[in-house]
């Protein structure tokens, strides 16, 4: 397998024809499910906890975005990423996904660290794959390391068919809260995801603290507590168009995307919290 230092994120190829386009999009979500699949069924299944896009398909269906890559937290946080079991890991992965489906060629695969993550390490492994009479792909899967899980996994059927545990819904909004109120370059796909998951699944505040305090951040170097405020703050702030790109339907949404995702997450602050008042809502 091939090391690299500087990480990168494959693109999608371009198609003038609209159903070779939905093709290529059909070909890669099987290769997806086919990488997870030979996860769910390897030794490292029980090392790995599911997050992201690939579980938001599992709850939203067609609402949620169409996903690229498979995000992972690697587990326990102890492991970290130059322990000798992470190239176990990553050649196993491999190896199993080469065996699980014509397409996929080992000998192809390349693992570099990644550190587009501003609070964690990470590695990704990329893994090309072929379909017939289409353009190949890559499966791209990011592991992050010694990140706490401040709530218990779940056992998650995913699209294919495959187990694996996956962060809860409720852990999955904390995140993009997180991600929201204190990443430097916030992202518009981050805010359409929060308000997918804000306007079905209830965020303790409790857990919301537990996340922040686990990445070691506040929105205010002095206080650490988050606050309503802190999350109307950072919303101003959102990058929207590169997201409208996969969503141009939503090109002029983004003051209604953020309005739903206050009016969702003001319970969890209406109580107010150490620090700060409560919401009026």
């Amino acid at each position: 397998m091939k090391q690299h230092r500087n990480a990168f994120r494959a693109t999608d190829p371009a198609f003038a024809d609209p159903e070779r386009a939905e093709a290529w999009r059909a070909a890669r979500r099987r290769a997806l499910e086919t990488v997870l699949r030979a996860i769910a069924g390897s030794e490292w299944a029980g090392c790995l906890v599911l997050r992201g896009s690939m579980l938001m398909t599992a709850w939203f269906g067609d609402a949620a975005r169409e996903p690229g890559d498979l995000d992972f937290v690697v587990v326990p946080h102890s492991w970290g990423l130059d322990d000798p079991r992470t190239t176990r890991m990553l050649d196993g992965i491999t190896k199993a996904a080469e065996e699980a489906a014509q397409g996929f060629d080992a000998a192809g695969a390349v693992a570099e660290d990644i550190w587009t993550y501003e609070r964690v390490p990470g590695r990704r492994l990329v893994l090309p794959w072929t379909a017939p009479g289409l353009p190949g792909g890559h499966v791209q899967l990011d592991f992050v390391f010694g990140e706490r899980l401040p709530q218990e996994p779940e056992p998650v059927e995913l699209p294919g068919g495959a187990v694996l545990s996956g962060a809860t819904p409720a852990l999955s909004l904390a995140w993009k809260m997180l991600w929201l109120t204190l990443d430097t370059y916030s992202q518009g796909k981050d805010l359409y995801d929060a308000v997918l998951l804000a306007e079905r699944h209830p965020l303790p505040y409790a857990l919301l603290h537990a996340v922040f305090e686990a990445g070691g951040e506040w929105p205010e170097y002095h206080r650490k507590v988050v606050l309503y405020e802190d999350v109307v703050e950072a919303l101003r702030y959102v990058e929207w168009r590169h997201f409208v790109v996969e969503f141009p339907r939503f090109a002029d949404a983004r003051e209604e995307f953020v309005g739903r995702l206050l009016r969702a997450v003001a319970p969890t602050f209406a109580t107010g919290s150490e620090g700060g008042d409560a919401v009026r809502l």
